[in-house]
Protein backbone atom coordinates (compact mmCIF):
# COMPACT_ATOMS: atom_id res chain seq x y z
CA UNK A 1 0.00 0.00 0.00
CA UNK A 2 1.23 3.42 -0.80
CA UNK A 3 1.47 6.26 1.71
CA UNK A 4 -1.29 8.19 -0.04
CA UNK A 5 -3.77 5.31 0.27
CA UNK A 6 -2.97 4.87 3.97
CA UNK A 7 -3.51 8.56 4.61
CA UNK A 8 -6.83 8.43 2.72
CA UNK A 9 -8.02 5.48 4.83
CA UNK A 10 -6.95 7.23 8.05
CA UNK A 11 -8.87 10.34 7.08
CA UNK A 12 -12.00 8.27 6.32
CA UNK A 13 -11.68 6.45 9.67
CA UNK A 14 -11.29 9.67 11.61
CA UNK A 15 -14.32 11.10 9.79
CA UNK A 16 -16.37 8.00 10.68
CA UNK A 17 -15.30 8.20 14.32
CA UNK A 18 -16.66 11.71 14.54
CA UNK A 19 -20.09 10.66 13.22
CA UNK A 20 -22.78 10.44 15.90
CA UNK A 21 -24.65 7.10 15.73
CA UNK A 22 -28.12 6.44 17.08
CA UNK A 23 -28.67 3.88 19.85
CA UNK A 24 -30.11 1.34 17.38
CA UNK A 25 -27.10 1.70 15.09
CA UNK A 26 -24.70 1.29 18.03
CA UNK A 27 -26.55 -1.85 19.19
CA UNK A 28 -26.44 -3.24 15.66
CA UNK A 29 -22.70 -2.60 15.40
CA UNK A 30 -22.11 -4.26 18.79
CA UNK A 31 -24.11 -7.35 17.78
CA UNK A 32 -22.33 -7.46 14.43
CA UNK A 33 -18.92 -7.32 16.15
CA UNK A 34 -19.95 -10.14 18.50
CA UNK A 35 -20.92 -12.26 15.52
CA UNK A 36 -17.61 -11.50 13.83
CA UNK A 37 -15.71 -12.55 16.97
CA UNK A 38 -17.70 -15.78 17.18
CA UNK A 39 -16.92 -16.53 13.54
CA UNK A 40 -13.22 -15.93 14.20
CA UNK A 41 -13.17 -18.13 17.27
CA UNK A 42 -15.40 -20.86 15.83
CA UNK A 43 -12.54 -23.34 15.49
CA UNK A 44 -11.54 -23.22 19.15
CA UNK A 45 -14.73 -22.29 20.95
CA UNK A 46 -17.05 -24.93 22.34
CA UNK A 47 -20.71 -24.30 23.02
CA UNK A 48 -22.74 -26.03 25.68
CA UNK A 49 -26.06 -27.18 24.32
CA UNK A 50 -28.59 -26.77 27.12
CA UNK A 51 -31.64 -27.77 25.09
CA UNK A 52 -35.21 -26.76 25.81
CA UNK A 53 -36.15 -25.55 29.28
CA UNK A 54 -37.86 -28.16 31.48
CA UNK A 55 -41.64 -28.45 31.23
CA UNK A 56 -43.61 -26.51 33.76
CA UNK A 57 -46.39 -28.08 35.80
CA UNK A 58 -48.98 -26.00 33.95
CA UNK A 59 -47.75 -27.31 30.59
CA UNK A 60 -47.87 -30.94 31.78
CA UNK A 61 -51.37 -30.47 33.22
CA UNK A 62 -52.54 -28.87 29.97
CA UNK A 63 -51.22 -31.82 27.94
CA UNK A 64 -52.89 -34.29 30.33
CA UNK A 65 -56.18 -32.40 30.09
CA UNK A 66 -56.05 -32.40 26.28
CA UNK A 67 -55.35 -36.13 26.19
CA UNK A 68 -58.16 -36.89 28.63
CA UNK A 69 -60.57 -34.76 26.59
CA UNK A 70 -59.52 -36.52 23.39
CA UNK A 71 -59.99 -39.97 24.92
CA UNK A 72 -63.41 -39.15 26.38
CA UNK A 73 -64.60 -37.44 23.18
CA UNK A 74 -63.61 -40.44 21.03
CA UNK A 75 -65.37 -42.80 23.46
CA UNK A 76 -68.51 -40.63 23.39
CA UNK A 77 -68.50 -40.49 19.57
CA UNK A 78 -68.11 -44.26 19.40
CA UNK A 79 -71.02 -44.79 21.81
CA UNK A 80 -73.20 -42.34 19.86
CA UNK A 81 -72.45 -44.13 16.59
CA UNK A 82 -73.09 -47.53 18.20
CA UNK A 83 -76.62 -46.49 19.25
CA UNK A 84 -77.68 -46.11 15.62
CA UNK A 85 -75.70 -49.06 14.25
CA UNK A 86 -77.50 -52.29 13.25
CA UNK A 87 -74.69 -54.03 11.32
CA UNK A 88 -71.55 -55.59 12.72
CA UNK A 89 -68.35 -53.66 12.06
CA UNK A 90 -64.73 -54.51 12.35
CA UNK A 91 -63.07 -53.39 15.53
CA UNK A 92 -61.09 -50.19 15.12
CA UNK A 93 -59.57 -50.06 18.57
CA UNK A 94 -56.15 -48.46 18.90
CA UNK A 95 -53.72 -48.57 21.75
CA UNK A 96 -54.58 -45.66 24.01
CA UNK A 97 -52.22 -44.97 26.88
CA UNK A 98 -53.90 -43.44 29.89
CA UNK A 99 -52.57 -40.13 31.13
CA UNK A 100 -51.94 -41.64 34.56
CA UNK A 101 -49.67 -44.34 33.13
CA UNK A 102 -46.53 -42.36 33.89
CA UNK A 103 -47.19 -42.70 37.62
CA UNK A 104 -47.78 -46.44 37.30
CA UNK A 105 -44.52 -47.19 35.46
CA UNK A 106 -42.13 -48.85 37.87
CA UNK A 107 -38.93 -48.88 35.78
CA UNK A 108 -38.55 -45.26 34.77
CA UNK A 109 -35.57 -44.16 32.68
CA UNK A 110 -32.58 -43.04 34.66
CA UNK A 111 -30.76 -40.24 32.85
CA UNK A 112 -27.31 -41.42 33.80
CA UNK A 113 -24.92 -41.44 30.85
CA UNK A 114 -22.97 -44.34 32.32
CA UNK A 115 -26.02 -46.46 33.13
CA UNK A 116 -27.97 -45.83 29.91
CA UNK A 117 -25.07 -46.30 27.52
CA UNK A 118 -26.86 -47.37 24.36
CA UNK A 119 -23.69 -47.52 22.28
CA UNK A 120 -22.08 -50.02 24.67
CA UNK A 121 -25.29 -52.06 24.70
CA UNK A 122 -25.31 -52.15 20.90
CA UNK A 123 -21.64 -53.14 20.80
CA UNK A 124 -22.40 -55.95 23.26
CA UNK A 125 -25.23 -57.23 21.05
CA UNK A 126 -23.00 -57.06 17.97
CA UNK A 127 -20.25 -59.01 19.77
CA UNK A 128 -22.77 -61.67 20.84
CA UNK A 129 -24.02 -61.91 17.25
CA UNK A 130 -20.45 -62.24 15.94
CA UNK A 131 -19.58 -64.96 18.46
CA UNK A 132 -22.70 -66.97 17.64
CA UNK A 133 -22.18 -66.44 13.90
CA UNK A 134 -18.57 -67.66 14.14
CA UNK A 135 -19.69 -70.71 16.09
CA UNK A 136 -22.33 -71.57 13.49
CA UNK A 137 -19.84 -71.09 10.63
CA UNK A 138 -17.25 -73.30 12.36
CA UNK A 139 -19.82 -76.02 12.94
CA UNK A 140 -20.94 -75.92 9.29
CA UNK A 141 -17.33 -76.07 8.07
CA UNK A 142 -16.52 -78.92 10.46
CA UNK A 143 -19.60 -80.82 9.25
CA UNK A 144 -18.55 -80.40 5.60
CA UNK A 145 -15.00 -81.52 6.39
CA UNK A 146 -16.31 -84.54 8.26
CA UNK A 147 -18.47 -85.53 5.28
CA UNK A 148 -15.50 -85.15 2.92
CA UNK A 149 -13.30 -87.23 5.23
CA UNK A 150 -15.96 -89.93 5.47
CA UNK A 151 -16.34 -90.10 1.68
CA UNK A 152 -12.53 -90.18 1.28
CA UNK A 153 -12.27 -93.03 3.82
CA UNK A 154 -14.98 -95.00 2.02
CA UNK A 155 -13.44 -94.33 -1.42
CA UNK A 156 -10.01 -95.57 -0.30
CA UNK A 157 -11.40 -98.63 1.50
CA UNK A 158 -9.86 -97.84 4.89
CA UNK A 159 -10.91 -100.32 7.59
CA UNK A 160 -8.28 -99.95 10.36
CA UNK A 161 -5.85 -97.49 11.92
CA UNK A 162 -2.92 -99.00 10.07
CA UNK A 163 -4.69 -98.48 6.72
CA UNK A 164 -5.38 -94.87 7.72
CA UNK A 165 -1.72 -94.27 8.66
CA UNK A 166 -0.58 -95.70 5.33
CA UNK A 167 -3.04 -93.59 3.28
CA UNK A 168 -2.17 -90.41 5.20
CA UNK A 169 1.57 -91.03 4.57
CA UNK A 170 0.90 -91.60 0.84
CA UNK A 171 -1.24 -88.46 0.66
CA UNK A 172 1.49 -86.45 2.41
CA UNK A 173 4.15 -87.72 -0.03
CA UNK A 174 1.91 -86.86 -2.96
CA UNK A 175 1.36 -83.35 -1.59
CA UNK A 176 5.09 -82.90 -1.00
CA UNK A 177 5.95 -83.93 -4.54
CA UNK A 178 3.29 -81.85 -6.28
CA UNK A 179 3.59 -78.61 -4.34
CA UNK A 180 7.37 -78.20 -3.93
CA UNK A 181 9.62 -76.45 -6.45
CA UNK A 182 12.37 -78.80 -7.62
CA UNK A 183 14.91 -76.03 -8.15
CA UNK A 184 15.25 -75.00 -4.48
CA UNK A 185 17.64 -76.76 -2.11
CA UNK A 186 15.54 -76.44 1.05
CA UNK A 187 12.49 -78.66 0.75
CA UNK A 188 11.05 -77.77 4.18
CA UNK A 189 10.89 -74.01 3.51
CA UNK A 190 7.38 -72.60 3.39
CA UNK A 191 8.43 -70.20 0.63
CA UNK A 192 8.97 -73.13 -1.76
CA UNK A 193 5.35 -74.24 -1.66
CA UNK A 194 3.31 -73.16 -4.70
CA UNK A 195 -0.19 -71.94 -3.96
Amino acid sequence: MTVAKKEAQQSVLTALKGVKLSVDEQDFIKEYRKLEELEREKGIKFFECVGDPPHTDEFVEEVNAKRNDLITSTKNEMRHEDCSRFVTETDRDKVVVATTALHKIVAKPNWDSFENNHFAMRRRLVSIFLRVGNKVMNRLRAGRRLKKLQTWIEANGIRSRADMRQKVAEDFKKAQNTRMNDTDEKNDDIGNIRF
